[in-house]
């Protein structure tokens, strides 16, 4: 009896973990944000992977259009600070991920950084993320 409860619990435990892959743009903001994108932001282009870890791992490439107070609480409340240090993209990156020349970019002010970079265009609003927490 034991063996069988073992095997279901087996089973159980592995037939719901599977990865998720997508590049619609507003499942691609709902799965990293865990939420619908609010109106005042126009979601472009999307990628997001996460392994079937449990622990939530995932990378995501997005491009939006946001107002300025929003990504100027998003900064605040992730901790974001301006990065002057040029970054190179992944060499599996998306090619519409474009950040113009008048981009700034910002990364995150923590030792766990992975590589997370984040851009905006202050002249129309355009916004690139790539994040990744592995």
């Amino acid at each position: 009896m034991k063996h069988w409860i073992f095997a279901i619990t087996l089973v159980l435990l592995f037939s719901s973990c599977s990865e998720i892959k997508t590049s619609e743009p507003t499942e691609v903001y709902t799965y990293w944000s865990g939420s619908k994108p609010p109106e005042n932001l126009k979601v472009i282009q999307g990628e997001y992977w996460e392994s079937v870890h449990w622990s939530k791992e995932y990378i995501m490439s997005l491009k939006f259009e946001a107002p300025e107070n929003w990504w100027n609480e998003f900064t605040t409340q992730n901790e974001l600070k301006i990065d002057t240090v040029e970054w190179s993209k992944p060499n599996d990156f998306p090619n519409w991920f474009t950040p113009s020349k008048n981009s700034i970019q910002y990364k995150s002010n923590n030792r766990f950084d992975q590589g997370s970079r984040y851009f905006r265009d202050r002249s129309n609003g355009e916004c690139y993320i790539y994040e990744v927490q592995l």
